[in-house]
């Protein structure tokens, strides 16, 4: 059983300044009284009554905080039902972002907020995890002046997938930091996170075929045709298209095929699999990496096809969890944040067609491998899913003196001396000797 320790210190209602506070006091009280108490002179009643003033000043100034912090924790909890945190992410009011540094805004609509204090609030999530604290210390206008709004921070979240908000935790804490009460409030929020745009190097996709064509695009687009191509002349055909020079050497009329301008987008049936036979723990910290870098390449891909006006037809290999609609310019990055490694269906059972390609990853077995690729109906994209790990720096000498400012989902070292590196190396050496040696339609990336 792990116990998470952040989540149950955030229910201590003493935080680390009044302990502080209250050993630092114990101790000079101590010593004025063993080194100036011992007779009853008149330094000692002056020593006394300042004492007493400053004693009384303390817990005046102790007590307030104590109270108004009180007051609002005990008005949420009463009131909890009519008080529902919400979630923004991106700061724009969308339930969808890049993973990695996450911009995210919670507003506290009609809770009070503790006189000069703030509020601190952490989402767990259903993994149970804990997000880092978000703080309210804004406050509406007008009538609610004395009611907080809003807090945004940066939040370091960075897996390219579905995130359900099991709770959250909110804490009240007062001026001087020296309380803090405490309440959880489950939750319903679901947002998504998806891949960045980067630079991928990816050849021309052509399929054998594509399907019907029936969107009308804002261009026409120079399509491949037959150009460098030849057929016999016939009747009716353009004279001037004759090559002369193949009629001097071998006395044949022959025509050159021009180019086709096509108005209307291509349709791509694209097929993304995540099957993965190679990673012994499909939820290991390496397992994970090297899924969010394979849907950073698939995402990249399918807008670079899109870019040239081709319509992808985006499907993976496991079922969708729907939980918001979304429209079609962004449903391949939802549906990529619904999917995880699996072993349970092989590639070879997706339906391909010629007007297919299908995107695996170096986590793919050779037999599984060798089996689409002899089948020959589909342009086949490989992903080194590994190639990012390699890439890392093996150490950060700043981040020994400085201040992180952006994390790293692994380090290098820790990859370099795993077993896990050494089995999807070799598997991926594999991939290149069995891609080299067959009749391979497609490019590894």
């Amino acid at each position: 059983m792990n116990i998470n320790f952040p989540r149950i210190i955030s229910f201590v209602p003493f935080k680390r300044n009044a302990i502080i506070f209250a050993i630092v006091l114990i101790i000079t009280i101590y010593f004025i009284k063993i080194e100036f108490l011992v007779e009853d002179t008149n330094i000692a009643l002056y020593l006394k009554l300042f004492a007493w003033l400053i004693g009384v000043f303390i817990l005046i100034l102790v007590g307030i905080g104590l109270a108004h912090t009180l007051i609002c924790f005990l008005h949420f909890v009463i009131n909890r039902k009519h008080i529902e945190p919400k979630i923004d992410i991106g700061l724009d009011g969308n339930i969808k972002g890049e993973a990695g540094q996450v911009p995210v805004m919670i507003s506290l609509p009609k809770a009070l907020l503790p006189l000069l204090g703030y509020i601190k609030i952490k989402i767990e999530f259903d993994n149970g995890n804990l997000s880092d604290t978000i703080v309210i210390n804004k406050f509406s206008r007008g009538f609610e002046k004395l009611l907080p709004k809003e807090g945004s921070t940066l939040i370091w979240l960075p897996d390219r997938k579905q995130y359900h908000a099991k709770g959250f935790i909110i804490s009240f804490i007062d001026y001087l930091q020296f309380f803090r009460f405490t309440t959880y409030k489950k939750s319903s929020n679901s947002f998504y996170l998806h891949s960045a745009e980067m630079d991928v190097s990816l050849r021309e996709i052509n399929p054998s075929k594509t399907k019907e064509e029936i969107e009308k695009i804002k261009t026409s687009r120079k399509v491949q045709g037959d150009y460098l191509n030849y057929k016999d002349f016939e009747t009716g055909d353009d004279v001037r298209r004759i090559v002369w020079k193949i009629f001097a050497k071998n006395r044949e009329l022959v025509i050159k095929t021009p180019e086709v301008i096509n108005p209307y987008a291509s349709h791509i049936k694209f097929h993304t699999s995540f099957y993965n036979l190679i990673s012994k723990d499909l939820t290991s910290a390496y397992a994970i990496s090297m899924l969010n870098y394979f849907k950073d390449i698939v995402y990249n891909i399918c807008l670079n096809i899109k870019k040239k006006d081709k319509k992808v037809e985006f499907n993976i290999d496991q079922a969708v969890n729907e939980f918001v609609t979304v429209n079609e310019k962004d449903r391949i990055g939802f549906q990529l944040s619904s999917a995880s490694w699996q072993n349970n269906r092989s590639v070879n059972e997706l339906k391909l067609s010629g007007e297919s390609v299908i995107c695996v990853s170096s986590l793919i077995s050779i037999e599984e491998l060798t089996t689409l690729i002899e089948k020959g109906s589909s342009n086949i994209i490989i992903v080194n899913v590994s190639r990012h790990l390699d890439n890392q720096n093996l150490f950060n000498f700043k981040n020994l003196f400085l201040r992180k400012d952006q994390k790293s989902e692994l380090n290098k070292l820790g990859w370099v001396i795993s077993s896990t590196r050494n089995k999807v190396k070799k598997n991926e050496k594999a991939i290149e000797e069995l891609v080299s040696n067959t009749n391979f339609i497609g490019q590894i990336i």
